[in-house]
């Protein structure tokens, strides 16, 4: 009887080699057989998969978004079902937690994220899929300041989408500075930063926040 292969798991094997790859070497010491070494398969399996890095990167690139939105959706279910249950500066909070290098998987992650990001720059097709990626994070992120304004929790003056955008960009240069001065940046001073610039946005805190 033929062995039955689960492409997706497979895929799956190689997507999770690559993150590890590029996080511990840096992604130019990325190569297909050393992927397909580090997955244990062979490095037909992963040409048969993808044809070059920039192919494998996109596939990681997606992975993590797919990592942070199930990270998210665990601590909806908990903190009380669905965005519009709970109020918004936690929720603003917990999305700009989850981007944050405090723990070993989300600092792979950024580690991931800022590779990508970088040869993003001299690679349209790569670029197009990061524009796309954060355009989608900024309109999430205005519809909750939006909220945040109609629950009373923001001042009425503020522009959701100018507010979004700075929200996000400060995410992701304390993410870069948290993760490449790691020995200097505490996580508390990491979190405390968030609240700092939480309190720009935000009329009052929320009791019971924590990391």
């Amino acid at each position: 009887m033929p062995k039955v292969i689960d492409h997706e798991l497979r895929r799956r094997q190689v997507v999770d080699a690559l993150l590890r790859l590029t996080a511990e070497r840096g992604l130019d010491e990325v190569s297909v057989a050393k992927v397909a070494a580090a997955a244990g398969v062979s490095v037909g399996l992963v040409q048969h998969y993808f044809a070059n890095k920039d192919e494998m990167l996109l596939l990681a690139f997606h992975t993590i978004d797919e990592r942070f939105d199930e990270r998210l959706r665990a601590w909806l279910e908990t903190a009380g079902g669905a965005p519009e249950d709970v109020p918004v500066r936690s929720l603003v909070r917990e999305v700009l937690l989850q981007l944050m290098p405090l723990d070993q998987e989300r600092a792979d992650e950024v580690r991931v994220w800022l590779a990508f990001c970088a040869r993003s720059v001299g690679t349209p097709q790569l670029a197009k899929v990061y524009e796309t990626a954060m355009l989608r994070r900024v309109e999430q992120m205005s519809d909750a300041v939006r909220r945040g304004q109609e629950a009373g929790e923001i001042p009425a003056g503020l522009d959701p989408s100018a507010e979004a955008l700075q929200l996000l960009a400060f995410a992701e240069g304390l993410a870069q500075q948290a993760l490449l001065a790691s020995g200097h940046i505490a996580a508390e001073l990491v979190v405390d930063a968030v609240d700092v610039q939480l309190g720009r946005v935000f009329l009052s805190s929320v009791t019971g926040e924590n990391a």
